[in-house]
C-alpha cells in the first residue's frame, strides 16, 4: 500500500484517524465542515472560464459511482487527490469536471442530491480513503455553518534568494545533523501590506518526515534571525506535500537543504 503523506491540515487529521484507533472522530469531522473539499460533477463546456459549474437554475450533476447495488459520491481532501481518482476511475473530461467548495456546503448538497448514496472520503484511494458514517455527518450538518477562514492574503514569491543563503551555511550544517529533517526551502512572501522600506520578508519551511512534527521551528527561526541582517525578516513553517509536489516544486526552485534521500524512490 502507497504511503499516506498528509498535504494540508485536514488530511493530518485524516491519518489520525485511519491510522490509531483512539483518534476521536469528531477530531477529524468538526474541521471537516470548514475545510475545502473536491468532487466530480457533470461537466458543463458553456461554463467554461466561469465561476459556475452549472447553468443558471440547475444543480451541479453529482458523479454518483457503482458497486453492485451500492451507490457513493466521493469527497477528496486535496485537488491532487481528486485528478488521482479522476484517472484512475477513468473518468470523462468532456463529461466530468473537478469541482471545490467548504465541506459543510458539499455534504449538505450531497446528502440531499441523493440521499441513499454512501458518503466516502477519497474514494478509490485505498491508502486514504475513509467512509464517512452517515449519523456523524447528520450531527455535522445540524450545526450552525461555520465562518470559514479567509484565505492569507500574503503570497510566496519563487525568486533567487542567494543573498539571504549566503548568510546561512551553519544553518544548511545544523539541518544537516537532524535525522528528522528531509528538506528546507527559503521562499519570499509579496504582502499586501507593503513591508517596512529596505527589509524584505522570507518563510523558512522544513519538510520533516512526520508532518505533524514543528519541534525545530523555534530553534531555526532563532538561527535565521541570528544569522543574517536585520533587514531580513523570518517566519519558519512545516511544509505538507505528497512526493510528486515536492518534484514539481524543485524543478522551479532547489531546496536550501535536502537529505540524500528525501525524495522516495
Amino acid at each position: 500500500m502507497k504511503t499516506f503523506t498528509p498535504v494540508n491540515s485536514l488530511e493530518t487529521k485524516l491519518r489520525a484517524v485511519i491510522t490509531d484507533r483512539n483518534t476521536p472522530l469528531w477530531n477529524f469531522y468538526t474541521p471537516l465542515a470548514a475545510a475545502p473539499l473536491w468532487i466530480v460533477v457533470q461537466n458543463f463546456p458553456e461554463m467554461d472560464g466561469s465561476d459556475e459549474i452549472a447553468p443558471p437554475g440547475q444543480n451541479p450533476g453529482l458523479c454518483v459511482m457503482q458497486t453492485g447495488k451500492d451507490s457513493w459520491i466521493g469527497f477528496y481532501t486535496s485537488a491532487a487527490r481528486a485528478n488521482e481518482a479522476f484517472e484512475k476511475f477513468k473518468i470523462s473530461p468532456h463529461a466530468f469536471r473537478i469541482a471545490s467548495a467548504p465541506g459543510y456546503q458539499l455534504l449538505r448538497f450531497a446528502t440531499k442530491a441523493d440521499p441513499d448514496a454512501s458518503l466516502c472520503m477519497n474514494l478509490g484511494l485505498s491508502e486514504c480513503q475513509f467512509v464517512l458514517d452517515p449519523d456523524m455527518v447528520e450531527i455535522l450538518l445540524e450545526r450552525p455553518e461555520p465562518d470559514y477562514e479567509k484565505r492569507p492574503s500574503d503570497k510566496i514569491r519563487i525568486t533567487d534568494t542567494t543573498e539571504a543563503e549566503k548568510h546561512l551555511a551553519p544553518l544548511s550544517e545544523f539541518l544537516g545533523r537532524q535525522p528528522t529533517v528531509r528538506a528546507a526551502w527559503i521562499y519570499q512572501r509579496k504582502s499586501d501590506t507593503p513591508s517596512r522600506a529596505g527589509h524584505e520578508a522570507y518563510e523558512f519551511s522544513l519538510l520533516m518526515n512526520d508532518p505533524e512534527d514543528d519541534s525545530l521551528l523555534k530553534q531555526v527561526e532563532t538561527m535565521l534571525k541570528a544569522l543574517t541582517p536585520l533587514e531580513m525578516e523570518w517566519t519558519t513553517a512545516v511544509m505538507m506535500a505528497d512526493d510528486q509536489s515536492l518534484r514539481n516544486l524543485s524543478k522551479q526552485k532547489p531546496p536550501f537543504y535536502a537529505r540524500a534521500d528525501f525524495l522516495k524512490t
